[in-house]
């Protein structure tokens, strides 16, 4: 085996993201397994995968249960308690009310008993104005998170816990510690680069160069999102490694200097970002290589990229959750094996007996090649956590890759000058040079997002599927010697299985229950239209509009709004209906090709009825008292109990007492459902399961 330590952290991360997302009941034989296995085969002296992923597994479980039982099970003690609570402001964004923040506090100690509260995060959705650093004396009542679509990222950030405060925090003072003074030096570098710039390419220069994205306008960062570049708008792996670039030659004249330049350039921009996933694996990918050069020792990028994946899952028992952390090791792991593949290729025929047309197809593929890889390689990831696919990703990262570099390399030139007086004229000259690549940048993106297939709406279950079974027909061709035959068939399999899949969904009708467990909204899809029954505030719309766009659809065709006292901006629609408008007992009715909605306003709230061919979709708003009681095959309910439906099954996100009582099927699906429906023919539920009525208890 040529890399085992490569193997070795492979199998490692895979054996956490395992334990985190098996239940205990499928991980601990499966585990066993291979332990035992691995105990045999080191009993008989044999080499090779037989002992390594044993032991993988075997480190990966122990460090996992060591980093729950010491960072995530005392925190997870606090959940349903009221405690008075010295905390700092890690974190700070506006919130959706005016005046108002979304913040993160760590939990220092406990007022009452003075008891030091080690490793406790937790969310605080409604908190008043404050920055990262300041310390507060709050009362708080903790809670457990909301296993929503962003369980696992808060999961993966440290933040085990949500809670809100009774009465309003002291302030007591401001924290000195190192984090803050980076995270202030970050802003004021982001103001240097941005300064004498329009705001949009002031924007995406300052967010490529230090991190910094609270200045990125919707749109653009919508067109970055559509056309599969947003990984540009943040200063990741790929941004340390363009920069790096040009201390990485291994021989030469100054080359332990060039070597210890490139170490010091790869911990700034490591601390610059506060320690990001993605740079941190790069950061430490850079440093093994550096140090390499500096001791002129070769580094193999596998098995650097192993060794950073280890380090970083000793941040926390979830910290190989992080939506960031898997695309970044995806997205190398692609570009090495590109390159892997490249070198290949070259092997085969000298240099000097190439002809002119075999150098320009390997010129061309040298370029291809890679964003090819870390595309695909980065696609079963996407659609895991739910991402919105780009369908030009290749093209558009062909034509900006060659943009990122200089323009971070510009804006770091004008951040830095910024601090030093008597170099104005510097940071302005920088400044205007990276703005004009990034004016040319944000053309590219718009151009790009506005292709036909920017968007992908794929199926996420079935185009998994294709995917695995494609990578597995290209590996086993491969092993049995038909190489040639692999290399051109992997990517017609997987452009074959993304047509069909869109294919099979033509008609189909997919229901999205979305938004808060108190009043989750419903948005249903067919062939590229959609249709919205809204109720909730500002985050229901976010997450509606989220969703839609990963259906490729800008704006619904209909929103239903079944509010009547609305405090916040329904979804864009070309059209809203809202029952605020309506007289009591009124009905109105419309349709989106094969979904006929009936809206009523009643005195206690108001009553969407969805009908696709027959098949039935209550969407209640209050108590939503009709008289008569009214039949459906499913009602998607809140923390309200509606007085007059009767409905085969419920869909919550939430359980409540009420629920028990109605003699109705409960799905229980706290991250959110999903009805498929084929009209006529067949209707599946997806996202949660069946609970029993005696268990749906709050």
């Amino acid at each position: 085996m040529r890399r085992p330590a490569a193997a070795f952290g492979g199998v490692y991360v895979l054996t956490q993201l395992a334990a985190v997302t098996l239940p205990p009941a499928a991980f601990l034989p499966l585990a066993a397994v291979f332990v035992c296995g691995g105990i045999i085969a080191w009993a008989r002296v044999k080499r090779g995968l037989a002992c390594v992923l044993p032991l993988a597994i075997l480190a990966g479980f122990i460090v996992q249960c060591a980093g729950f039982t010491l960072h995530a099970r005392p925190a997870f003690s606090l959940a349903g308690r009221q405690m008075d609570v010295l905390a700092e402001v890690v974190s700070a964004e506006p919130g959706f009310a005016e005046n108002t923040m979304r913040v993160r506090l760590k939990l220092l100690e406990n007022s009452e008993t003075g008891e030091h509260l080690p490793h406790v995060l937790v969310s605080v959705p409604v908190f008043p104005g404050c920055r990262e650093g300041q310390q507060f004396r709050v009362s708080l009542d903790l809670e457990s998170l909301e296993k929503d679509e962003y369980f696992y990222s808060s999961l993966a950030d440290g933040v085990y816990l949500q809670a809100e405060y009774r009465e309003s925090p002291e302030l007591v003072g401001e924290s000195n510690s190192f984090r803050y003074a980076l995270s202030r030096f970050q802003e004021q570098f982001a103001a240097n680069v941005a300064r004498y710039l329009p705001a949009n390419e002031g924007a995406v220069l300052a967010a490529m160069a230090s991190g910094d994205k609270s200045r990125l306008p919707d749109k653009i960062t919508d067109d970055y999102r559509d056309a599969g570049i947003s990984h540009l708008l943040v200063v990741s792996g790929l941004h340390l490694s363009l920069v790096c670039g040009v201390f990485a030659t291994r021989t030469g004249r100054f080359r332990r200097l060039r070597s210890a330049a490139a170490i010091l350039l790869v911990l700034f921009m490591m601390g610059l970002t506060g320690f990001s996933p993605s740079v941190l694996r790069a950061g430490i990918g850079a440093l093994i290589l550096h140090l390499g050069s500096l001791f002129l020792l070769s580094a193999d990028p596998l098995t650097s990229m192993a060794l950073a994946a280890v380090l970083i899952s000793f941040q926390g028992p979830y910290a190989v959750c992080d939506l960031a952390f898997q695309l970044s090791f995806a997205a190398a792991l692609g570009v090495v094996l590109a390159g892997e593949a490249l070198k290949m290729m070259q092997a085969k025929q000298p240099d000097d007996k190439k002809l002119p047309l075999c150098r320009l197809k390997e010129g061309a593929l040298s370029l291809l090649l890679p964003t090819v890889f870390a595309a695909l390689f980065t696609l079963p990831v996407q659609l895991m956590g739910g991402l919105s696919v780009s369908g030009v990703t290749v093209l558009s990262n062909l034509l900006a890759l060659p943009l990122a570099g200089y323009c971070v390399v510009f804006g770091m030139l004008a951040g830095g000058c910024g601090f030093i007086p008597g170099l104005e004229f510097a940071a302005r000259s920088f400044s205007l040079v990276g703005g004009l690549l990034a004016k040319l940048l944000n053309a590219v993106a718009a151009f790009c997002a506005g292709l036909p297939l920017a968007r992908l709406p794929l199926p996420r279950d079935y185009s998994l599927i294709v995917l695995a079974a494609s990578a597995c027909a290209v590996l086993c061709t491969w092993r049995l010697g038909f190489r040639r035959f692999a290399r051109l068939t992997a990517l017609p399999l997987v452009a074959l299985g993304v047509v069909w899949a869109l294919v099979l969904e033509q008609g189909t009708v997919e229901l999205a229950v979305l938004g808060s467990a108190a009043s989750p909204c419903v948005a249903a899809v067919q062939d590229g239209h959609a249709l919205v029954v809204f109720r909730g505030g500002e985050t229901n719309a976010g997450q509606v509009q989220e969703y839609l766009q990963s259906k490729g659809i800008d704006q619904a065709e209909w929103v239903i709004d079944l509010r009547t006292d609305a405090s916040s901006a329904a979804p864009d629609a070309v059209h809203t209906l809202s029952v605020e408008d309506f007289a009591v007992n009124e009905p109105q009715t419309l349709s989106v090709c094969d979904i006929m909605a009936t809206v009523i306003r009643l005195r206690g709230g108001s009553l969407a009825l969805l009908d696709v061919d027959g098949y039935k979709i209550a969407v209640p708003a209050g108590t939503a008292n009709t008289g008569t009681p009214v039949k459906a095959d499913i009602a998607v309910t809140g923390s309200t109990e509606p007085s007059s439906l009767q409905a085969e099954t419920l869909i919550v996100c939430a359980a409540y007492e009420w629920q028990a009582l109605q003699g109705s099927d409960v799905y229980f699906a706290p991250r959110g459902a999903r009805v498929l429906i084929r009209p006529g023919r067949a209707v599946a539920l997806k996202g949660g399961s069946y609970a029993l009525q005696q268990n749906a208890v709050a």
